[in-house]
């Protein structure tokens, strides 16, 4: 392999921009093509971060341009083809998150990668983040004793629910709270318990309440109601002894026999992750730190979420 992999971008979206400007500020990496079905869109993109190979067909240019690697960062509704066609091709695939829209194609997609000699690489970008992975080995180390209580906030404002109207809260924002309560738990769920007032709205307040296999009880809310700056970020995880909590941009605290206070500086987890996925593309190894399983287990808890709010019952994923 190439120690400079080429790497493709399918999507030229606000996030697929975010992906062309850290590829384009890595030396160890070549961005071979962008694709966006707005033609002005990818063509914009291309000239921005000087890439050579623009084009409306992401599978077009993959077949074409032959990459090291892919990234979709397109609507959740394409990801279960495009990275079909990367895997058919032999390429390896880092998909957005969500990596599908259901369990069903989730495990469409296992199927896919078992039958190639790529892989997929879920773009979970909080498993690439220093402060939560740092939250997540005080956690699991037992430095506040068997856990108890898992619970997290991620607001938004209230755009999100114009610039989204077709996917659901769960799948976009609450989504990267339900990976980090069963990476940090290391286990299951039992049931699934969702509310949202106002029902049936978008611009509305998410919360899950969940039963972990281990006994954690999970707590956790999306809003994307806010008129302006939504409040930080938030993830508390609290133990017989202690708890250990992260509020984005003010650090982590743990409290119990130890208390500190711990500097979480600035980091850029979308380049790690991407730092990984051309790492591996190297390598010729399998991404270790976040795989498919765990996106669809994290898939799994979300439908269970989102049957809960059409029937108001608990549901087991």
């Amino acid at each position: 392999m190439a120690e400079r992999p080429r790497i493709l971008v399918a999507g030229a979206g606000a996030f697929g921009r975010e992906h062309l400007r850290r590829l384009a500020a890595m030396d160890d990496v070549v961005l071979a093509g962008v694709a966006d079905c707005r033609a002005e869109a990818a063509r914009a993109a291309a000239e921005r971060w000087r890439v050579r190979r623009w084009g409306v067909d992401a599978t077009e240019l993959m077949a074409e341009l032959r990459p090291d690697g892919v990234v979709v960062a397109t609507p959740g509704d394409t990801h279960l083809a495009l990275a079909r066609c990367a895997l058919g091709l032999g390429i390896p695939v880092l998909v957005e998150k969500p990596v599908t829209m259901t369990v069903a194609q989730a495990e469409a997609l296992a199927q896919a990668e078992a039958a190639s000699a790529a892989f997929v690489l879920p773009g979970h970008i909080l498993r690439f983040s220093e402060a939560h992975r740092r939250v997540a080995e005080i956690a699991q180390s037992d430095a506040v004793g068997p856990l108890l209580w898992l619970g997290a906030r991620r607001h938004r404002d209230d755009d999100h629910a114009l610039r989204y109207p077709d996917i659901d809260p769960v799948l976009m924002t609450m989504i990267h709270d339900i990976d980090l309560a069963l990476w940090i738990t290391g286990a299951g769920v039992r049931t699934v318990r969702a509310l949202r007032r106002p029902a049936g709205m978008q611009r509305a307040l998410t919360t899950l309440v969940a039963e972990g296999e281990g006994g954690v009880v999970w707590q956790l809310a999306t809003a994307w109601t806010f008129p302006g700056t939504a409040p930080p970020d938030r993830l508390e995880v609290i133990g017989e002894r202690g708890s250990v909590e992260l509020e984005v941009g003010a650090g982590i605290r743990q409290r119990g026999a130890v208390s500190r206070d711990i500097e979480a500086g600035p980091e850029d987890a979308l380049r790690a992750e991407l730092a990984c996925f051309a790492g591996c593309i190297r390598a010729g190894t399998r991404p270790q730190r976040v795989t498919l399983a765990d996106a669809r287990a994290g898939l799994a808890v979300a439908e269970a979420a989102m049957r809960s709010l059409a029937t108001g019952a608990a549901v087991r994923p």
